[in-house]
């Protein structure tokens, strides 16, 4: 088996050729944050969340590989700074209601928030499209509440590449920007 070495936070690591940036800091017992990465799925980059930098480059580690002799850092001011804004971006326009909100304390969002001090966010939705879609529970095997998604396309991804169904997708664009079924229509059994 081919093999890359190369050094995270000041740790050396080998992992196989084709294994990427976070897969080998996990490997070295480094936790890198992420929203949109899951095991089972091929890497997004979509969040931002995962930006690291090596060799003088921002990189998402979810999506970018290991290279022989790369110098990866993960827990710099800078890579802080921009972690923080990503996820305060991200959180603008998402309902600030993470102290009520039942899946508080399984939430891995509201756990980075936790994590990166955003106790109030200085960017403030304005209240876009998905807030004004009521959640619909006409399927009862999925409770679709839009004001909830933060868009990083797992849920897509999960449901076209595990599920092999393709029910959901991205629909709009901009602020307007949803996940839907095709045309807004209910999801069907």
């Amino acid at each position: 088996m081919n093999t890359v070495r190369l050094r995270i936070d000041g740790k050396e690591v080998e992992v196989p050729v084709g294994t990427t940036l976070l897969k080998a800091a996990e490997a070295a017992g480094i936790e890198i944050p992420h929203l949109c990465h899951h095991p089972a799925l091929p890497p997004a980059g979509i969040c931002r969340l995962c930006l690291v930098e090596a060799n003088g480059r921002l990189l998402t580690a979810c999506y970018h590989l290991a290279e022989e002799g790369m110098e990866v850092l993960t827990r710099t001011e800078k890579l802080w700074n921009l972690r923080r804004l990503n996820l305060e971006l991200i959180l603008s326009d998402h309902p600030q209601d993470c102290l009520t909100c039942e899946r508080n304390g399984s939430c891995e969002l509201q756990r980075y928030a936790y994590e990166f001090g955003l106790a109030e966010n200085r960017f403030v939705g304005e209240g876009h499209e998905r807030r004004r879609i009521p959640p619909r529970e006409d399927n009862p095997f999925i409770r679709y509440e839009p004001e909830k998604r933060i868009l990083c396309g797992r849920c897509v991804r999960a449901c076209e590449e595990i599920q092999g169904r393709g029910v959901w997708d991205f629909a709009f664009r901009g602020f307007s920007t949803q996940v839907s079924t095709g045309l807004g229509a209910p999801s069907r059994r």
